[in-house]
């Protein structure tokens, strides 16, 4: 199927059923056929769908099928206040995100000119019907912890 390290070739039987043995040449990314050297193309790879049967098909087709990607929710966070406190809110959200395999896909954040507070504003996905869970631990975590994150 391939050539290993010591230039050894490891032929393999044609997928298509044409009794060629070929092996996989990397420095052209092609089948080679083993005593011609030449380009692979299979005679049996051209007839009509209804004569090549499933089995007949290479199993790297099966291997990296695409799998269907699960549904999700996206969601948002605003986070307020001094810097410290900020960061440590976004490290929790990110972390809880994170616990339930989702993404925190990005930020926007705004300085208010009058208080130098600051606005960050989170955006998250998580898979579908976990988005409220992961509010209320957030909110959870928000309200138990207040009184730490101010005095970070």
């Amino acid at each position: 199927m391939s050539i290993d390290n010591n230039n050894t070739i490891i032929p393999k039987s044609c997928n298509y059923n044409c009794g060629t043995r070929i092996y996989w040449d990397t420095s052209e990314s092609a089948y080679l056929e083993v005593f011609t050297k030449k380009r692979h193309s299979c005679p049996n790879r051209s007839k009509s769908v209804t004569q090549t049967t499933t089995a007949t098909k290479p199993n790297y087709y099966n291997k990296f099928a695409k799998q269907p990607k699960p549904k999700v929710s996206n969601s948002f966070e605003l986070l307020t206040g001094p810097i410290t406190d900020i960061q440590k809110r976004y490290e929790i959200l990110s972390d809880i995100v994170s616990e339930y395999n989702g993404k925190v896909h990005g930020s926007q954040r705004d300085r208010d000119p009058k208080t130098g507070l600051i606005d960050l504003m989170v955006y998250y996905e998580v898979q579908e019907g976990k988005r409220e869970e992961i509010k209320r631990k957030f909110e959870l975590f928000a309200n138990n912890n207040s009184f730490f994150v101010k005095n970070l």
